[in-house]
């Protein structure tokens, strides 16, 4: 007898697309939409990964090309879908090849990350030292020293693993907020 699914609660499903090799996912519930990328309007001046901006629902939004933002080599074949994530009133636009996929919750199963054992404990922060004990924390809440985003959560895929970025600090790391509200481009 066949084993039931199992599935991630509080996912209702994923966004699934490529970029390079990888599979990344987003929530369903963070995407507000998907666009042919040939409306992709370039900036002048714009700096890879920094694609441009697209038209969405009455709004300007800024969009990234996902693959060159995680260090992909340039590809010969312009993006070709824009999928829409929004946050409140925030919008980001990530741009990829390939045609993103909606995969059902049912089929989604969170896996769990390997964290590396913790760093020992200082000698101070034992001894009750609260200045080190907020350094401790800070380190460990900083985002990732290499450049690369955050990783959110690793899904199961139909036996492939997708990883969900934080996108926001990505595209953060590109074009702070504050550019896109001094430039009137937006509400980012």
């Amino acid at each position: 007898m066949d084993q039931p699914r199992r599935t991630v609660l509080g996912v209702r499903g994923l966004v699934v697309f490529e970029a390079g090799d990888e599979l990344l996912a987003a929530p369903v519930d963070e995407v507000a939409g998907l666009l042919e990328a040939e409306h992709l309007a370039r900036l002048p001046g714009r700096v890879p990964p920094m694609a441009g901006v697209v038209a969405f629902r009455g709004s300007v939004v800024p969009a990234i090309d996902v693959e060159s933002a995680l260090g992909g080599d340039a590809s010969p074949s312009p993006p070709a879908y824009a999928v829409v994530l929004e946050r409140g009133t925030d919008r980001i636009a990530l741009l990829v090849r390939g045609m993103p996929r909606l995969i059902p919750g049912r089929d989604v199963v969170e896996l769990k990350c390997a964290v590396p054992d913790p760093e020992p404990v200082p000698p101070a922060v034992a001894a009750g030292d609260v200045a080190d004990l907020s350094e401790l924390e800070a380190s460990a809440t900083a985002a990732p020293a290499d450049g690369e985003p955050a990783v959110l959560a690793v899904y199961d895929v139909q036996g492939r693993h997708a990883r969900h970025l934080d996108y926001w600090s990505l595209m953060d790391s590109v074009a702070p907020p504050a550019a896109f509200r001094l430039s009137g481009l937006g509400s980012r």
